[in-house]
């Protein structure tokens, strides 16, 4: 929203251009998050954990179906992280170049975007003791490790330039 404003903070085009820029780019990370969160990962695990078991192939089956369905189910929040990761990184864009009576909206926008990342790491780490597959984990973590180290850094640039004094 802030990035559609007509105010700039020194009303120069090349404000103004970032600022077009950045809501385009919002606008598609806003897009991918609708279109990520409305992937139905929990029907393709009900449906892995009642197929049958009567036999050792079946049990083989089924146990692989259940991790392919827990992979999908940790692919949502991973990338939601990543789509939150890269809002924070384009709110810093947003802070910089916008207009300074904006700044409240701005940083609202880091702390809801700070709260996806966060609530969506917590659901991801607690998926992590589900997994059989060792390798998958580790990277898993890693990049859990790495998405954070950007989230900190963009919710850090992004609040520097934001600094609204306390009512």
């Amino acid at each position: 929203m802030v990035a559609a404003l007509p105010q700039t903070r020194s009303e120069s085009v090349a404000d103004r251009t970032k600022l077009i820029e950045a809501a385009a780019a919002l606008n598609d990370v806003q897009q991918q998050l609708i279109e990520t969160l409305e992937t139905e990962t929990a029907v393709k695990l009900f449906t892995a954990r009642n197929m049958p078991q009567a036999n050792d192939v079946q049990r083989s089956e089924r146990r692989a179906a259940i991790q392919f369905a827990l992979r999908a189910s940790a692919d949502v929040p991973l990338e939601v992280m990543r789509l939150c990761a890269q809002g924070l990184e384009l709110a810093a864009t947003v802070a910089a170049h916008s207009a300074r009576p904006a700044s409240a909206d701005v940083q609202l926008g880091v702390v809801l975007l700070r709260a996806g990342f966060d609530g969506s790491r917590s659901s991801l780490e607690g998926k992590l003791s589900s997994f059989t597959d060792a390798a998958y984990v580790t990277s898993v973590v890693a990049e859990i490790a790495r998405l954070s180290d950007v989230t900190i850094a963009a919710t850090r640039a992004a609040e520097s330039v934001v600094k609204v004094l306390p009512a």
